[in-house]
């Protein structure tokens, strides 16, 4: 799979599909591979684009600490290295942070925002519940092993009602070659903690989904309403049953949102 150079930062990203760019932007301390269920179900119409961010995956280390906004700066220049057309955006998370900034920062790039799981702002509560995470990835430094310890925050209580899934889960977890770097976690997180779109949100003229997870408990739909309520062309869609991972709990009913939306 190719890579981009922006700024001496290599970016690497899957890519399936021709047509109108779709591109993926993923979660604290997730890779491409995230998105590999939406590139199948999606490239028969979309130039589908999974992104690696920096300290992810198999994009380059940071040397020094940066913001979100310089997140969103690395996907407008990997959109112009490859000379993409404005583009549908789906972040969820750290990604729908990054995707804020990239409509607020380069909206010529953007066609539309579909943002999941994710905040305007990184309030006191949401903080507080980052130094908790932070806490137990400074004990816990194999990250799939992390990742295996926070799944009850990641999902939702009805998906561990069926074992066989989370033994998938951690299994995929596990066999993840290019696990992230305890450093690049804790810069990421710290890119995390500064995010603040609050008071600018009315300037994003994109149409704008937001979906959130019922039983999500790392960014509860209250933030999703925020966002709705800030945002002037926005609609809200609670799924049920799910958690901070709609992609992984409920893929087809995630991606028959999002291909709605991309067809509305």
């Amino acid at each position: 799979m190719p890579a981009v150079n922006h700024n001496g930062v290599s970016l690497f990203y899957a890519e399936r599909g021709e047509g109108v760019p779709l591109i993926f932007l993923n979660g604290l301390a997730g890779d491409h591979q995230y998105w590999m269920g939406q590139l199948r179900a999606l490239s028969n119409r979309f130039r589908c684009l999974a992104l690696d961010n920096r300290d992810t995956g198999q994009s380059s280390y940071a040397t020094a600490s940066y913001t979100i906004t310089d997140l969103a700066d690395d996907v407008a220049g990997f959109m112009a290295q490859l000379s993409l057309p404005a583009a549908h955006i789906v972040g969820l998370s750290l990604g729908g942070m990054i995707a804020q900034e990239m409509a607020l920062r380069h909206p010529a790039r953007v066609r539309s925002l579909f943002l999941v799981g994710t905040v305007a702002k990184a309030d006191d509560w949401f903080c507080a519940t980052l130094d908790a995470y932070g806490c137990i990835r400074r004990q816990v430094r194999d990250t799939s092993e992390f990742f295996q310890v926070l799944l009850p925050w990641l999902v939702s209580h009805r998906y561990f009602e069926q074992p066989e899934r989370v033994e998938w889960l951690k299994a995929l977890l596990a066999q993840n070659p290019h696990p992230q770097k305890i450093e690049g976690f804790f810069r990421q997180f710290e890119a995390i903690r500064g995010h603040d779109t609050l008071d600018r949100l009315a300037s994003i003229t994109c149409p704008v989904l937001l979906a959130a997870g019922a039983d999500d408990s790392i960014a509860p739909p209250r933030y999703s309403r925020q966002l709705a309520e800030r945002l002037p062309h926005a609609r809200l869609e609670i799924m049920p049953d799910v958690g901070h991972a709609p992609p992984i709990e409920d893929p087809r009913g995630f991606n028959r949102l999002l291909d709605g939306f991309l067809s509305s």
